[in-house]
């Protein structure tokens, strides 16, 4: 029997590169992270972002709040998070907890 192989959901390179800086970092990434990590690599911090929402949405990283309260993301959030188009730093605001694998 042929087994078939599943793309993942998120951007593997983005997935790869921000569990490697956790690493390094050892500790979980902020938004500050993010958007030094953004700079770096010549990428839109809304990428990172959505990257880490898809993986925090099917068990692979966690988000938590600003007072350590881990969140439930689900498909509804990201929709919400991208209804208005390009992220603002309003929007980045928004989390300013942190994101760790799970």
């Amino acid at each position: 029997m042929q087994t078939q192989s599943v793309d993942p959901l998120w951007d593997e390179g983005i997935s790869s590169y921000l569990l490697g800086q956790y690493e390094s970092l050892q500790a979980p990434l902020t938004m500050e992270n993010l958007q030094e990590f953004a700079v770096e690599q010549a990428v839109r911090v809304g990428d990172l972002l959505e990257t880490l929402f898809i993986m925090a949405i099917y068990g692979e990283w966690t988000y938590s709040d600003a007072n350590g309260e881990a969140q439930v993301l689900d498909e509804s959030a990201l929709d919400d998070f991208y209804a208005k188009g390009r992220l603002s730093q309003e929007d980045l605001a928004a989390f300013s907890g942190v994101w760790a694998p799970a």
